[in-house]
Parts: C-alpha cells; sequence; structure tokens
C-alpha cells in the first residue's frame, strides 16, 4: 500500500486493488465453468460485505498507512479475532465461553495501551479511530458472510463481492483525492505494487479467507490475521518507521490474548477435520 501510494490515491489503490482481485477470480471461474448460485435475495447482504469488508478498508488502510505507518495499522488488525467475538453476539447469538471473555478483556487492554502510546506519539485520535474501524468492519462483513452467504460458493462470493466494492470505489477515486504532483518515475512501482495487491493480496488470499469463513467459522477464519501485526512491524522497521517498545509490549499482548482464545477452537475444528477424513 505505501508503494502503491506514491503514484494512486487512497481511494484508487481500493479500487484499483479490488479490480485486479476481480479480474482474476472472474478468470477462474469462467475457465472453471462454475455454475452461479446467486439468488436475487443475496443483493442486499453481498452489497453490505462488499462495503463493510472491502470497500472501507481497502480505501481507509493505505490512507493510514501513508500518515501512521504500515506497523501501527498493521497492529490494530490483530484485533480482528477479538472483535469476531463480540460482533458474534448480536448476528450470529453465539456467545463468548469464559476463556473468551479473559481474552477480550486482555485484548482490549493492550489495545487500549496501543493507542494511548499513539495518541503520545502524535498519532490523531480521528485516525486511531479509523484504524479501529478497519477490524470492525472486516468482523461485521466475515459474521454476515456466516449468516446469509454460507450458501455461496466462496470463489463467486469473493467475486461478486469484489466486482460490487470496484463499482463503488472506481467512480468515488475520479472525484475524491485531490489532484497532485507525481513523479513520472514513481509509476512503475506503484503500478507493480497495486497489480500484485490486488491479484495476491485481495484476490486469491481473500477467496482462501472467505472459504475458512464458511467452513469453519469466522472466529477461526480469524486467525489469520494474528500474522498480520508481526509481519506488518517487520516490514516497518525494515522501511525506517518509529516502532515504540510499548508499541511492541501491546502487541505482544494481544497475541497472547489471541492465542488463549483461539486454543479451544484450533482444537476443535481440527476434531472436527479428523473426523470428515
Amino acid at each position: 500500500m505505501k508503494w502503491a501510494m506514491l503514484g494512486l490515491s487512497p481511494v484508487g489503490i481500493g479500487a484499483w486493488r479490488d479490480t485486479g482481485g476481480a479480474l482474476v477470480l472472474a478468470l477462474i471461474f469462467v475457465l472453471a465453468r462454475r455454475q452461479s448460485a446467486f439468488r436475487r435475495a443475496d443483493l442486499l447482504p453481498l452489497l453490505a460485505v462488499a462495503i463493510l469488508g472491502f470497500a472501507w478498508p481497502h480505501s481507509i488502510q493505505p490512507a493510514l498507512v501513508g500518515r501512521i505507518g504500515g506497523a501501527f495499522v498493521g497492529m490494530t488488525v490483530g484485533m480482528t479475532p477479538m472483535l469476531t467475538i463480540l460482533v458474534s453476539v448480536p448476528i450470529l447469538g453465539v456467545y463468548p465461553t469464559r476463556r473468551q471473555i479473559f481474552g477480550v478483556i486482555g485484548a482490549l487492554i493492550c489495545m487500549g495501551i496501543l493507542m494511548q502510546d499513539g495518541l503520545r506519539n502524535h498519532v490523531e485520535l480521528s485516525d486511531l479511530m479509523l484504524a479501529i474501524s478497519v477490524p470492525t468492519t472486516y468482523s461485521i462483513a466475515n459474521c454476515w458472510i456466516r449468516k446469509s452467504l454460507r450458501h455461496l460458493p466462496p470463489l463467486e462470493l469473493t467475486l461478486l463481492c469484489l466486482l460490487m466494492a470496484s463499482t463503488v470505489l472506481l467512480p468515488l477515486a475520479t472525484v475524491v483525492g485531490g489532484p497532485r504532483r507525481i513523479d513520472p518515475r514513481n509509476w512503475p512501482v506503484a503500478l507493480a505494487a497495486v497489480a500484485t495487491l490486488g491479484v495476491a493480496g485481495t484476490g486469491f488470499a481473500t477467496l482462501l479467507f472467505n472459504k475458512l469463513v464458511q467452513d469453519q467459522g469466522p472466529l477461526f477464519a480469524a486467525m489469520t490475521t494474528n500474522l498480520v501485526p508481526v509481519g506488518a512491524v517487520i516490514w516497518g522497521w525494515a522501511d525506517g518507521e518509529f516502532i515504540t517498545p510499548t508499541q511492541v509490549a501491546a502487541l505482544v499482548g494481544i497475541l497472547v490474548m489471541v492465542t488463549i482464545v483461539q486454543f479451544g477452537s484450533v482444537q476443535k475444528a481440527t476434531s472436527v477435520l479428523r473426523l470428515t477424513k
């Protein structure tokens, strides 16, 4: 995202990564000669998932990465499993266990420490709230997929969401962001970055993630976000971003709490997989 910002606006990055992901998945869908399982009643749930799980985070994250760094933004994504537990109650009617409640409270404390450290290091409160909104909308979208769109094959589900998100973002990218001078020498890097982000990080990765959501549930699938903060901190450090010891400690605390919450889910899912073989 940071490299794509050299030549594109945040909304433009979101629009083209969703378009790139849609194109590659559309090609797979056509070559596989899949039959569509889409129903008219799926339109509103799909639109909600496309906006909450794709259009909003994909256009907000690049702006935040440009302002406060990829490491800090990546840390906040690690809250997705915890927030999934919270939003699962009203959407899916799934209530957390005592172990999960303990993990959620512990992770929220660590997130509070992380936010306080960000404010102390001149991160605007508005940026902090936007950063928290990303894992929140991810969690809502994941639960909504489990609730209303489980009958759609992961390939078709992901393709339709990306198509809807790109349909929303492409026109918006022409009017949002404002004109700015771009060094022509940055175009190759920016285009290569957004192409990789679209095909690999959006198309294939989201397809696999949605399959996990449908097969194992949103909480189990959210485990994949546990590695996002670690990777983001490593990339941020390599890119010269300012990372404080407090942020690292808070990140470790969040990962520990997520491990406590997910331990039972992993055992249960593993047992189910063994029984189905």
